[in-house]
């Protein structure tokens, strides 16, 4: 089994291409961290920022972001750019690689403000990045809309509150009563083993993975916790097999779920079901942008950050991952997750 990718690179452009809209729109062209901030560069483009990992442990989740959002920008230019005040706009995307380090990505985004005058980031993947860019984007107030990182972990990584970040990604307690049902429905024995990582939504999910699997009748006979960057599984696998375990569940990065399911080839052990969340990503490069993203578009707004805010606070977009609103409180749009074989 694996997770299937609900987010749509087309849904997380929405909302920050509404609030280039606000930037534009008012008397002046200043962005919402300083009056120096330009909305529109040298080039005449109005600029959208990220900084992903594209190289190192994480480049299978950074790359495929950076391939649907460098797409979508395309697609708006093609069309003639962005409506604004009567005048098309067209939009300019800086990507920045993190190459994983979140130390690199925080230094990155305050870069793409006040270097290149982003006037909106898009955000990275995982908590380990995630969690540093956004608190960053708070600094500096600037807005970001991001993704992969579950909801509760993201309310949970600001403990004063988010005031110009926001998440849309999948529920914690809905991803483990799925992936329960998913292990418990496998012919056999019911014994699984638990591998999580230490980053701050796999601290998150451990509980409610245990808390599912009970309700579902299953027996956890091993529980491991390690840090990001773990190579050697092998003591853990030994153990699992030693146990009787014939189902997994982990929550991994995806290079660290790349090396535990080739020491479990390497070893025989080969569990009935597993569920690895983390490891394999995939549809990202949406084409879907229309009316999700034109119509907010149409008014002028304020560059004021909290007029800013405002917008993303009332989005109400109905695309394919369903209709998106974000919680005012957590900043947060839950968005659906699925199990598939």
């Amino acid at each position: 089994m694996r997770t299937r990718a609900r987010t749509l690179t087309a849904l997380l452009l929405a909302v920050p291409l509404a609030l280039v809209a606000a930037c534009s729109g008012g008397g002046g062209r200043g962005g919402p961290s300083n009056a120096d901030a330009k909305t529109v560069n040298a080039g005449g483009a109005i600029v959208i920022g990220t900084t992903l990992s594209l190289t190192g442990s994480l480049a299978a989740l950074g790359q495929p972001l950076a391939a649907g959002y460098r797409q979508e920008i395309a697609n708006v230019n093609a069309a003639g750019g962005i409506l604004i005040g009567g005048i098309r706009e067209k939009l300019k995307l800086v990507v920045l690689d993190n190459g994983g380090d979140p130390s690199r990505a925080a230094a990155q985004a305050t870069e793409l403000v006040r270097t290149d005058h982003a006037v909106a980031l898009l955000g990275p993947a995982t908590a380990l990045i995630v969690t540093p860019t956004a608190l960053t984007a708070e600094q500096l107030r600037v807005p970001l809309v991001t993704s992969q990182m579950p909801v509760e972990a993201f309310a949970n990584g600001d403990k004063t509150g988010w005031t110009y970040s926001w998440d849309l990604f999948y529920d914690e307690q809905q991803q483990a009563a799925d992936a329960a049902r998913a292990l418990a429905s496998a012919p056999g024995d019911k014994k699984v083993a638990l591998f999580t990582d230490d980053e701050p939504d796999s601290v998150v999910e451990r509980p409610l993975y245990e808390a599912a699997f009970t309700a579902a009748g299953l027996k956890v006979v091993g529980d491991y916790t390690f840090p990001v960057g773990t190579t050697d599984f092998a003591p853990f696998v030994s153990q699992a097999r030693a146990a009787g375990a014939q189902l997994l569940a982990g929550q991994l990065a995806p290079a660290d779920g790349a090396a535990l399911v080739k020491q479990l080839t390497s070893s025989g052990f080969r569990p009935k079901a597993a569920f690895l969340a983390g490891t394999s990503n995939a549809g990202y490069q949406s084409p879907a942008f229309g009316r999700v993203s034109q119509e907010p578009l149409a008014a002028a707004g304020s560059a004021n950050p909290v007029t800013l805010n405002s917008a993303i606070a009332h989005t109400d977009a109905r695309t394919t991952a369903g209709l998106v609103t974000f919680s005012q409180f957590t900043h947060t749009a839950i968005t659906a997750y699925h199990v598939t074989g």
